[in-house]
């Protein structure tokens, strides 16, 4: 018996799956909001439809009888350079919308065999249909790539797989979100079918101020750093980076100020006592 319908049985609700072969992918989370997080007014814009899609898109389908005209699903692709957001505005998205988000492992998916990439994808999709996950394929374009002219038996089947891709995608009844380093590489059948496309760019100098600003500690005092460094051309996830490193130094300073002042206290409670 699937595990799925063991644990509605048992306990009233699904088990969350197990990341393996049948089903390849991961859970991410995260406990920040979009206040805690910098988006542009045009990522704003997109992430406001997302939310209402995840909020009002079921009461359309079945309340107003849309299943018949409209595809349930809905493909977003997020594109742009590494470490400008794409991932966390996924698991932000799934935090604000307490929804699981599971991020495809397309090592896990893609095989050289043929048919096998199918039948992985198969497996994964048919395990997330009604479930109201959102899957999230970071680097889709190694699967959901351009096809090629045929020049033998394996341009024909991988031509094959990417055609057999494109349906799958469109008959998920969930919320599924590409991303990509390279938009270029997408196939144009895919680009077509998108409910809708967001970029994610370099941040300009005050927008990486206020990743500077979101990303010290609340409360801390960070003076005048965010404008002294806002000149550095960083990407988020750059910024993210320094700050982790520059907070374990802190840490370590403070610390180590603490021990020194931990033992001269010592010592004189120590030569204290030899006194009395």
């Amino acid at each position: 018996m699937a595990l799925d319908y063991v644990g509605q049985f048992l306990f009233g609700a699904s088990a969350p799956p197990h990341f393996s072969t049948s089903f390849p992918a991961k859970r991410i989370n995260t406990l920040l909001g979009s206040m805690d997080i910098m988006m542009n007014n045009e990522i704003i814009r997109h992430y406001r439809n997302l939310k209402e899609w995840i909020e009002f898109n079921p009461h359309l389908m079945d309340e107003w009888d849309m299943k018949k005209r409209l595809r349930q699903g809905y493909r977003v692709l997020f594109f742009g350079p590494a470490g400008t957001g794409k991932t966390l505005t996924a698991t932000v998205l799934g935090n604000e919308t307490a929804k699981e988000v599971y991020k495809i492992d397309l090592s896990m998916v893609v095989s050289k065999y043929i048919g096998e990439t199918e039948k992985n994808l198969e497996l994964l999709f048919a395990r997330a249909e009604d479930k109201d996950w959102i899957l999230f394929f970071d680097e889709a374009d190694a699967i959901f790539g351009k096809r090629t002219s045929v020049r033998d038996a394996h341009d024909k089947y991988a031509n094959q797989e990417v055609s057999y891709l494109l349906q799958r995608i469109e008959e998920f009844n969930g919320l599924v979100i590409l991303a990509t380093n390279m938009k270029n590489n997408i196939d144009d059948a895919f680009i077509r079918r998108f409910n809708d496309i967001v970029k994610f760019s370099i941040p300009n100098e005050e927008e990486r101020k206020e990743i500077w600003e979101k990303s010290f500690p609340k409360n801390s005092d960070y003076g005048d750093v965010p404008n002294k460094v806002k000149k550095y051309e960083l990407t988020g996830g750059n910024i993210i980076n320094i700050i982790h490193f520059a907070g374990i130094q802190a840490v370590k300073r403070y610390e180590s100020v603490s021990s020194q002042q931990i033992k001269v206290v010592s010592s004189n409670f120590y030569s204290l006592e030899i006194q009395n």
